[in-house]
């Protein structure tokens, strides 16, 4: 009898040992953390669900903090009602505060990863939205409108491909091409020489060689400059006075 009882205890403890492990795990993989916590429900529309279902993840500025608990159709029955959208069902903490000008958009993880529900913070300006109130979510962009843009610039940079092959092609148009690689090519040593006589120029100005060198650097020629620029200064008329040899030239004829 006592054996009985002994092995019992023990199945019991190690199905209760299990239990305890069986929660442990959950709340380490699934961060269950925030099933015993108090939330509250709110509800974000779309244009469409773009593939989000029930038990999508919902994130908060990058952090998961609840999920998907329904995905619903709302068609209008008035005229003045809004038209058909989609309205996703949330559940979040009451720690989570967020409000009417916060952004709500459906993203993917990866490229072809699940759909989830993010949430970016606003200006912080709008007002704090309590049970049951609404959230309008952005447009999404979906996946098959990606892929088809990407084929129009592949299909558009094909037809330029063509049209340069078509160019290239056209003897008359090769020559044109050979012309304009020779100017171009003429053009640019053109330019190498005049920059090489540049520098050569700039080279004996700064050394004190050829004329303008001489210009810059000799203080005798600046002084005569400068005494013919006072002279000038002092008496204007002489600029206009003709040579005595022209006055008697003149005079002779």
């Amino acid at each position: 009898m006592t054996q009985r009882w002994t092995l019992e205890i023990k199945v019991g403890a190690w199905i209760i040992l299990g239990f305890v492990l069986l929660i442990f795990f959950m709340f380490a993989i699934g961060d269950l953390s925030t099933v015993f916590e108090r939330g509250h429900r709110l509800y974000v529309w779309f244009e469409s669900a773009n593939g989000i279902t029930d038990g999508s993840p919902v994130q908060y500025a990058g952090k998961e903090v609840g999920k998907v608990v329904g995905v619903e159709l709302i068609t209008p029955t008035e005229q003045t009602n809004p038209p058909s959208h989609v309205q996703l069902v949330i559940r979040v903490p009451n720690s989570v505060n967020i409000r009417v000008d916060d952004e709500a958009s459906i993203s993917t993880f990866g490229l072809l990863g699940e759909k989830y529900l993010e949430i970016r913070p606003g200006p912080g300006a709008g007002a704090l939205l309590k049970e049951d109130e609404k959230l309008i979510g952005k447009p999404p962009v979906s996946t098959e409108r990606i892929m088809e843009r990407s084929n129009e610039v592949l299909t558009e940079f094909h037809q330029t491909l063509q049209g340069l092959n078509t160019l290239v092609g056209d003897p008359e148009a090769r020559i044109y091409l050979k012309e304009a690689v020779l100017e171009a090519r003429d053009a640019t040593r053109q330019w190498k020489a005049m920059a090489e006589r540049l520098n050569l120029a700039l080279f004996y100005a700064e050394s004190g060689q050829g004329n303008l060198g001489k210009f810059v650097y000799s203080d005798d020629l600046y002084r005569q400059v400068e005494g013919f620029v006072d002279d000038l200064r002092a008496h204007p008329w002489k600029l206009l006075a003709k040579p005595k040899g022209q006055k008697a030239a003149g005079g002779k004829q």
